[in-house]
């Protein structure tokens, strides 16, 4: 089993013991999965999981710069954020 392959296994299982009304303990027993495991899989998401703070632009502003590491400058047109932000965090991401 590949990583990305167990990652999803493991991101799956989180998210359907999160949708059920079970503790981690009966989940684990329910579907026969070995409790440190899943606790180890469940922190690991966690640690991962963004905290995504909303933005607001003024109206008049028409463009932003954000600097990513390494000190690289990047000017986008506001009308383009919607776009290009989601790319950007994911290749961000992929790079740790």
């Amino acid at each position: 089993m590949t990583q990305q392959s167990k990652s999803d296994f493991w991101t799956e299982h989180v998210t359907q013991w999160k949708a059920s009304d079970l503790s981690q303990a009966a989940y684990c027993q329910q579907h026969q999965l070995k409790l440190s495991t899943f606790t180890y899989w469940r922190s690991k998401q966690s640690k991962n999981t963004a905290k995504l703070m909303p933005i607001t632009m003024p109206p008049s502003q028409t463009s932003m710069v954000m600097t990513l590491p390494g000190n690289i400058q990047i000017q986008l047109p506001t009308s383009e954020l919607e776009h290009t932000l989601p790319v950007l965090w994911r290749l961000l991401r992929e790079q740790h």
